[in-house]
């Protein structure tokens, strides 16, 4: 099983060779194709679309402080401060962080990098966590769980949280060849540069947990469970949800 260190330094390559591609996975974009401005604008309608949610749900009235985990590289951070007072985006690579810090430099924004917990941040600190196109690529299901336990410990009394994670996927899909033979080559001493620039190889993981098994953690840990939304974060062969939660 793939440990947290070894995430850690996939995503520190990946910040290396195509961090706005890894952290929007188009395929036309690949190779360092995203343009910049288009790449921004597509944190837009994310956030507009969970606010909405959040609105029916008369979640989010108080605008305080906001905590985007795995924010690679602060995509959502100026969407996001239409609606919170102070941004937080947390992420494992520092690599990501450092271009988030370029993107985002004009903007009064923090930047933290985490290890395989929030330690950095206090107990009851946010009132809203966000995590979108993240927790999928958690090593383990065991790992996402902690960090929604972590999610718990910082949110403040009444704090919400919105996360996205995939529900199911296909049998077809699981094996995952490309992140297989991505981690044999590279064990074999082939450089991150060339099994992602030549061979168009890559050591993304996509992970899951089903809607049913989700709803009952959350519950035992603490959460209302206020809504579960269908999206399409992850395209037309793998059902993911949006989960609506209050503490």
């Amino acid at each position: 099983m793939e440990n947290i260190e070894k995430h850690k330094q996939n995503w520190e390559k990946l910040g290396e060779l195509d961090p706005l591609w890894a952290v929007l996975s188009d395929n036309n974009k690949r190779f360092n194709n995203w343009n910049l401005e288009e790449f921004l604008a597509t944190g837009l309608s994310e956030v507009e679309n969970v606010f909405t949610v959040m609105q029916e749900l008369k979640l989010g009235q108080e605008r305080g402080r906001m905590l985007d985990f795995g924010c690679g590289v602060g995509r959502l951070a100026r969407h996001w401060l239409k609606y919170f007072d102070k941004y937080v985006g947390s992420d494992i690579s520092s690599k990501m962080l450092e271009r988030a810090l370029k993107i985002n430099q004009d903007l009064s924004v923090e930047f933290y990098e985490n290890q395989d917990d929030l330690k950095i941040f206090e107990d009851n600190k946010f009132e809203f966590i966000y995590s979108g196109i993240v927790l999928q690529h958690m090593p383990s299901r065991e790992i996402i769980k902690k960090y929604i336990l972590e999610f718990y410990r910082i949110l403040k009394e009444d704090g919400v949280l919105v996360f996205q994670l995939p529900a199911k996927i296909p049998w077809r899909f699981r094996l995952q060849p490309i992140r297989k033979v991505y981690s044999a080559l590279r064990f074999l001493g082939l450089s991150d540069d060339f099994l992602y620039n030549h061979l168009g190889l890559y050591p993304i993981k996509m992970n899951f947990i089903s809607e049913n098994d989700m709803k009952n953690f959350l519950e035992k840990v603490g959460f209302k469970v206020l809504n579960i939304k269908n999206d399409t974060y992850c395209g037309p062969n793998v059902e993911s949800r949006t989960y609506y939660c209050q503490k």
